[in-house]
């Protein structure tokens, strides 16, 4: 593990994304890299210079800005970055050993081309891991919570769904489907776990909100925080939550798989 991944997304990352992605880095940071090693998704390589303490082999994404980015990113997150969809991936069969997706398949409208082609590229006995929100999603955000305590189920809903749709879900499903998914194209899954407890997941959606001032200044001057004076006031809020115990539900969902032979 690279050190604390909290200090460092809050150094470098939005106030909403800087907590997610740090629990995040605590799944994917253990996923045993066999290589040749695909992250499929990659963006701009951000996420895997922090959650991975080696270069992957390929990362594959089909915006060309987050690959000029991710490929330039010094030291070297990948070897080699690939444009593609995650629906056709430009690879032959059984290419590699480990395929890793960090918050990319719910967003991919067919997802079960997605799924297949990861599960044609990846060799039999390999694994495969992603991130994904739950079914909870919705329901877990502040906006949401506070509607229905007030009284009003019908708001709470609509502001759930509304989130949904700015954060161009396509997918927020529970485990049982996903796990159904993944065994029709050949992956069985060999361990699931919740993370983002409901107080969490309120913290991260009342982050958009302060967060306003870090989003002008990254159009204004590149960065998302300007005085490391941010990160320190953040970290003493979002400590308990980045170090809390792993929640029985939640708002998000770690999927790790093994390719059947």
């Amino acid at each position: 593990m690279q050190g604390d991944y909290l200090t460092r997304h809050l150094r470098e990352m939005a106030p909403h994304r800087a907590l997610l992605r740090a629990v995040e880095c605590r799944f994917m940071g253990r996923v045993p890299l066999t290589h040749p090693v695909l992250d499929v998704g990659c963006g701009d390589g951000h996420f895997a210079s922090v959650a991975f303490t080696e270069p992957i082999d390929i990362g594959l994404d089909p915006m060309d800005r987050d690959l000029v980015e991710a490929a330039a990113r010094r030291p070297a997150v990948y070897h080699d970055v690939v444009k593609g969809s995650a629906t056709g991936m430009p690879f032959p069969d059984g290419a590699f050993a480990t395929v890793v997706s960090n918050c990319v398949i719910e967003h991919i409208p067919d997802v079960d081309a997605t799924l297949s082609e990861i599960s044609r590229v990846l060799r039999p006995g390999g694994i495969f891991a992603t991130t994904l929100p739950s079914e909870h999603y919705p329901e877990y955000l502040l906006g949401a919570t506070l509607a229905r305590r007030a009284g009003l189920p019908k708001v709470g809903a609509a502001y759930g769904a509304f989130f949904n749709r700015i954060s161009h879900h396509e997918h927020v499903d529970p485990p049982d489907v996903w796990i159904a998914r993944l065994a029709a194209v050949g992956l069985d899954v060999t361990e699931h776990a919740y993370y983002f407890s409901p107080s969490a997941h309120r913290v991260f959606d009342m982050a958009h909100y302060i967060g306003v001032p870090s989003l002008i200044s990254k159009r204004l001057t590149g960065n998302w925080v300007i005085h490391p004076l941010q990160a320190r006031l953040l970290e003493r809020w979002y400590r308990r939550y980045y170090e809390e115990p792993l929640p029985d539900e939640g708002a998000y969902q770690f999927v790790q798989c093994v390719k059947r032979a």
